[in-house]
């Protein structure tokens, strides 16, 4: 029977909502305390809350855009970038600071609290953004943002919302500046490293020039043109030297024959003939064959009849055929010499040509890149120009703060908030007082909550006094 007791269902706590004037009634008691002590504290609200005026000044930013054909920008042209630099410019500590020294904001917070608590305070009073009603284009040239502040005298909310709007004008300026500075100053110091990388590079092609002067590419026609000239002239020196031993040996022939001096002459003339037809007058064998010439002829005339010359002379002949030979043969080991260490230098050419033409492209690029970035230098400092002479952005108060006549939370709307939320606490202390304690307004509630039928209701009885 319990079990069943407690499985029958129960009347609603919300029952007693069904009467609102009955909940008045019953309540009013608890509900007037705290509406009573609601309204006696509008009063203190109104006081403690001073009215709020908000000032708005709005600021133009007109970018001139140039044709790149002359100036390539050097500054990043993004609106909402621009912007947000700006915003954090005027919002920045030391911004801020200068705000409050210079209108003597929040000096019981500062006291109290100290320059923390003060900064911030004001910087939540402060709003910066884009005029909501203009289209945003990323290709306008034109943009306006809109500077609050809100403050509980109208006159300095005024004062602070201008003086905000010019620090961000001021920004703007500078901020452009700033980044055409910086920008040339950077491409500047690239330039520098630029000329140094190119002028090392320089300096490795030069020294390997000279290191490798004689196997150079640009020599290597004259090293080919000078190699032929050189092995006509091995040939020519072989040539001579087996002329030169067949002469000796004709010589050592005639020493052990007595031949006439008639005789030889005729031999030595042959031999100059033979000679002047390969050299010319100034060659050593043309010369000596001439001495070997006046000499027998000499020995012709000093001797009547034709005497035969004496063995010394024969012998001197011989010695000087003998001297030229070996001359000549230390011709020709130089010209061997000279031939191998020129065969080696055209040789050793490919390999030089390949290390050198390295060094050289590397050199090309590094000079294509100092040109670059002379370019870039002159295009930035032209643009830093045109940024200090105010070509660039434009950045201008277009509507100055006025004090507003208005207040945005004047002492009418702190005292009805305070009446409204009496009215509201007192309601809703009514309304957990009945759900707290429900009452049975309706005899389906006290069957459903008794579980037995009613049998009968009285109704109200008014009592007259």
């Amino acid at each position: 029977m319990d079990q069943f007791e407690d499985e029958r269902p129960r009347p609603s706590a919300f029952e007693s909502l069904r009467d609102p004037m009955g909940i008045l009634r019953r309540r009013w008691r608890p509900m007037g305390i705290v509406l009573l002590v609601g309204l006696a504290a509008t009063p203190l609200a109104v006081w403690l809350l001073p009215p709020i005026y908000t000032a708005r000044a709005s600021v133009l930013i007109a970018t001139q855009k140039l044709s790149e054909n002359l100036v390539k920008p050097t500054i990043q042209e993004d609106a909402t970038e621009r912007i947000n630099a700006l915003t954090s410019e005027v919002l920045s500590r030391q911004s801020l600071t200068e705000v409050l020294e210079k209108f003597d904001l929040y000096p019981s917070l500062r006291k109290s609290d100290g320059m923390g608590e003060a900064l911030a305070s004001l910087a939540s009073r402060v709003t910066i953004e884009m005029d909501p009603g203009i289209r945003r284009d990323p290709n306008e040239r034109a943009r306006v943002v809109l500077v609050y502040f809100s403050d509980d005298d109208a006159r300095r909310a005024a004062d602070v919302t201008n003086d905000l709007a010019r620090r961000l004008t001021e920004a703007g300026q500078s901020l452009r500046m700033e980044e055409a500075r910086v920008t040339t100053e950077f491409l500047r110091r690239e330039l520098v490293d630029a000329d140094a990388a190119l002028e090392e590079q320089s300096k490795k092609v030069s020294e390997f020039q000279q290191q490798h002067r004689g196997e150079l590419p640009s020599e290597l026609e004259s090293n080919l043109r000078r190699l032929e000239r050189l092995q006509q002239q091995r040939n020519s020196l072989a040539l001579q030297i087996a002329e030169g031993e067949t002469r000796i040996a004709t010589l050592s022939a005639q020493e052990r024959i007595a031949e006439t001096p008639q005789s030889r002459l005729v031999e030595l003339k042959a031999a100059l003939a033979r000679e002047l037809a390969v050299n010319t007058e100034t060659h050593p064998n043309v010369k000596s064959l001439r001495r070997q010439i006046e000499l027998t002829q000499k020995e012709l005339g000093s001797t009547s009849g034709g005497t035969a010359a004496t063995s010394a002379d024969r012998r001197g002949v011989t010695e000087a055929a003998r001297h030229e030979l070996a001359q000549l043969r230390e011709q020709l080991a130089d010209t061997d010499r000279e031939l191998s260490e020129l065969d080696a230098a055209v040789a050793r050419t490919p390999a030089v040509q390949q290390e050198l033409d390295g060094l050289v492209r590397r050199e090309t690029v590094l000079r294509d890149n100092a040109v670059e970035f002379m370019r870039k230098v002159k295009d930035a400092e032209l643009a830093e120009s045109l940024e200090t002479a105010q070509q660039g952005d434009r950045v201008a108060i277009l509507d100055p703060a006025s004090p507003p006549p208005t207040a945005k939370r004047a002492h009418w709307q702190v005292a009805l908030g305070g009446i409204a939320a009496a009215l509201g606490l007192a309601l809703a202390l009514g309304l957990f007082l009945e759900l707290r304690d429900p009452l049975l307004l309706s005899a389906e509630a006290l069957e459903s909550m008794a579980g037995v039928p009613v049998l009968g209701s009285l109704p109200h009885i008014a009592v007259e006094s």
